[in-house]
């Protein structure tokens, strides 16, 4: 059963880590850029969350399953903003009860803008019911859930 534990922001790094322990295809594929060393990903990761917090409330979790901590998420207003569960705990019972969790925490209607290249998570989003946008930032791809 996945539980998000509201984290701070010190304390996001950790769960970040977590999230890409073992992920080479997000290092080499998915991330905003590539990366060889899973600890530089999840400091890119962390500063732009950083930066984005100077700028609006972010709200960040810790996702657990079971007890055990696999990844994190961050959203603030109806924006989901950045998320990751760890390689080996993406099942489907998981991923639909992190969902689920993503709804609880922003509700039915929100909005989240992914890098294109970031296919893996914009077709999950997609499988979930999020629908794509017309183009609101040239360089991301936006989907709306309603």
């Amino acid at each position: 059963m996945i539980e998000l534990k509201k984290i701070g922001i010190f304390d996001l790094q950790k769960y970040i880590y977590i999230a890409y322990e073992g992920d080479c295809e997000l290092l080499e594929k998915y991330h905003v850029e590539k990366f060889e060393i899973e600890e530089h990903a999840a400091m890119s990761t962390l500063n732009m969350i950083r930066l984005t917090s100077n700028d609006v409330e972010m709200r960040n979790y810790g996702v657990y399953d079971n007890g055990k901590a696999i990844g994190y998420l961050c959203v603030f207003d109806n924006f989901l903003y950045s998320f990751g569960i760890n390689k080996k705990q993406r099942q489907m019972n998981v991923l639909v009860d992190f969902w689920e969790n993503i709804l609880y925490v922003l509700g039915k209607s929100f909005i989240t803008m992914l890098y294109p290249n970031n296919t893996r998570a914009i077709n999950w989003l997609k499988k979930c019911g999020m629908v794509e946008v017309k183009e609101v930032e040239t360089n991301c791809i936006t989907l709306l859930n309603v």
